[in-house]
Order: structure tokens, then C-alpha cells, then sequence
């Protein structure tokens, strides 16, 4: 026969269990949406209808060429072969700082084309927000083949490239000294 001394302890245990395990937080799975892409905006950036509403979407684990860069077109006119006018399915991770979804995307065969992208050298897997060894691999395996964007002599990574336009756009050159006085032509510093 259980004491009473036994019955307070099975009580308060089982008190401070059911206490712990409510305030844990249980990661919720990501929403999924199913739509149109109806607009390419670059080699990682969509525009997706769903019913009436619009997504903007950025592929997440990728980063891919910027306006004005070496092979931007082509990693655009890529993502667009892919998807465009297709329905595909996003898995919604988050937001980023511009209010776009970070996404993963499938296709209507649901194949990953966040990875085909990837593979194919259409785009860097961007380490800096994917461990992914899955797209590591593939875009290793995609510079030893040369494909895609691999195929250049110097590829600059999209990060890099924003880096230095920056710098750029500051009046500042890589070696931290300000240009001379920009408009007029023949004008010295």
C-alpha cells in the first residue's frame, strides 16, 4: 500500500513534468503553397500566385548572379526554363529583411529546384544559411564539370559582387581611399 509520503511525490512529479513539457516549444513544420509562377525577377527570386495572392519568393540555400554581373541572364533565363508558368509547390522557412518568403521549391514532379539550380551551375549554394552537404556536393560536382557559371575563367560570388558594389556606391575603393570628385571631366582631386 502506497505510503502518503509516496503519493505527494508521484503528485508533484508528475505536476512539474507536465509543467516542463508544456513551456517546451514544438517547432512547427513550414507551410506549404501551391501556386503559378508568374514573374522571374532574377536567378533566385519569383513572384508565385496563389488563388489571388501574390509571393515573393527567394530560393532558399542558393544565391545566384546580380543584375550586372557575369552570367546574370543566363542564371535568370535557367530559373525561368524551370518554372515559369508551371505550378510548383514552396515550402515557407521565413522572411528576410526585404519581406521576401525564403523558400524551398518543388516542382510539379516534386524535384528540389532550389538543387537543380545548383547543379546544374546555375547558381552558389550559399553556405552562409546552408549546411546542406547534399548542395555542397552538387556544386562541386558542378565546378569539376565546368557547367554552367563554372565554365568561367573567374567566377565572382553574388555575396562578393554586392560587397564590392557597395564599396563602390560609397565612394570608396577596395583600398578603403575615397575616388576624386565625380560630374565634371578633366576635374582633379
Amino acid at each position: 500500500m502506497p505510503t502518503r509520503f509516496n503519493l505527494i511525490l508521484v503528485f508533484f512529479l508528475c505536476f512539474f513534468t507536465q509543467q516542463l513539457t508544456a513551456h517546451t516549444t514544438v517547432k512547427k513544420a513550414p507551410v506549404k503553397v501551391k501556386g503559378k509562377v508568374v514573374r522571374i525577377i532574377d536567378g533566385d527570386t519569383f513572384e508565385l500566385l496563389v488563388k489571388k495572392e501574390t509571393y515573393k519568393i527567394r530560393l532558399s540555400a542558393i544565391d545566384a548572379p546580380e543584375k550586372g554581373q557575369d552570367y546574370y541572364q543566363k542564371s535568370r533565363q535557367a530559373l525561368a526554363d524551370l518554372i515559369f508558368g508551371k505550378m510548383v509547390t514552396v515550402e515557407l522557412l521565413s522572411k528576410d529583411k526585404y519581406k521576401r518568403w525564403i523558400g524551398d521549391v518543388y516542382s510539379s514532379n516534386n524535384e528540389y529546384v532550389n538543387g537543380w539550380l545548383i547543379a546544374d551551375g546555375d547558381a552558389w549554394h550559399y553556405t552562409k544559411y546552408s549546411k546542406s552537404a547534399p548542395l555542397a556536393a552538387a556544386e562541386a560536382n558542378a565546378r569539376r564539370q565546368k557547367l554552367g557559371l563554372w565554365a568561367q575563367a573567374n567566377p565572382i560570388a553574388p555575396w562578393l559582387f554586392r560587397e564590392e558594389s557597395k564599396q563602390a556606391g560609397s565612394g570608396k575603393e577596395k583600398t578603403g581611399k575615397k575616388k576624386g570628385p565625380k560630374g565634371k571631366k578633366g576635374a582633379r582631386a
